[in-house]
């Protein structure tokens, strides 16, 4: 039997929220974490202990969440863009890493 086409089942969208899911969950961490800091003086300070990179990496396991999500409900299209945003973060961290 064939599946009707759901537009949410598109790679663009799930690269679009495997993309900003991360970005979410860092301002989320900063907005209930941190108080009477301005986000420039958190992203440096974070920036000198060497703890950006950290932070965001723990932030892409949010799309963990996502992926999982998207292949409960067989959208096989918007888990492969997930997929896709995650390995970007995934080279990008590599690189910031590397220097």
């Amino acid at each position: 039997m064939k599946r009707k086409h759901n537009p949410m089942d598109s790679a663009l969208t799930g690269f679009l929220i495997g993309f900003l899911v991360p970005v979410i969950v860092f301002f989320a961490v900063y907005i209930f974490g941190e108080k009477g800091i301005s986000f420039k003086n958190y992203v440096g300070n974070l920036w000198h202990l060497h703890a950006l990179v950290k932070l965001g990496s723990l932030c892409v396991f949010a799309n963990l969440l996502a992926f999982w999500g998207f292949i409960k409900l067989k959208y096989d299209q918007a888990a492969r863009g997930v997929l896709g945003a995650t390995i970007i973060y995934a080279l990008a961290i590599l690189i910031s890493k590397a220097f």
